[in-house]
């Protein structure tokens, strides 16, 4: 895998791996080749995972009934530049932060041993962090399960809270979609929760 991505040929479907650090910059373009059994992309990076900013992880030849799989697995900090969009994608990040800039996406699960940060108005799925997890203003995510504190900015939008390790800290307007699970303590008016909760 070449530590500079989004400058080169579309990359078909398959392993990779680089022991140092990656970057996206531009247009990455990933390869299906018409298969949709065979759409799934693994890259191993032994460094930090960076995308500068407004950078795309865009698909060819995918069927349209098809949903790619991509995951990046990473031994190091994770940042995604401001309205980066990294589309389907699952990253785990087993030596670092993940944080994404304002406006960027990635609508796989997210998984740390550290933080999780999402800037204003970023986009994301599940978050798994081994530590806090934080939403910037407007930000959303699906379910969230924090070892440490929750930071839910002004109108940030969090699908279930399945455990959050220290305090929950909700901006205003910011709304949980789904059931609230918290071993923690919650001061009354904190969360701003829709009218009905499955439970």
């Amino acid at each position: 895998l070449p530590a500079a991505l989004g400058v080169s040929t579309p990359l078909v479907a398959g392993n990779y791996y680089q022991g140092a650090a990656v970057s996206v910059t531009g247009i990455l373009t990933l390869d299906a080749e018409h298969s949709c059994a065979a759409a799934v992309w693994t890259f191993t990076i032994g460094g930090i995972f960076n995308t500068a900013a407004s950078s795309t992880v865009v698909f060819s030849n995918l069927p349209s009934t098809c949903v790619p799989v991509v995951n990046w697995v990473v031994t190091g900090a994770v940042t995604l530049g401001a309205l980066s969009n990294v589309g389907i994608s699952n990253i785990e990040c087993t030596a670092g932060e993940i944080t994404l800039g304002a406006g960027a996406k990635a609508v796989g699960d997210l998984t740390s041993d550290a933080a999780i940060n999402l800037g204003a108005d970023a986009v994301a799925g599940d978050l798994n962090a081994g530590a806090a997890i934080t939403l910037g203003a407007n930000a959303v995510a699906g379910v969230l399960n924090a070892g440490a504190a929750i930071t839910l900015g002004a109108n940030a939008v969090a699908g279930n809270i399945a455990n959050v390790g220290a305090a929950l800290t909700v901006g205003a307007g910011a709304i949980c979609t789904g059931n609230l699970l918290c071993p923690a303590p919650l001061a009354p008016g904190t969360l701003q929760l829709p009218a009905a909760l499955g439970v």
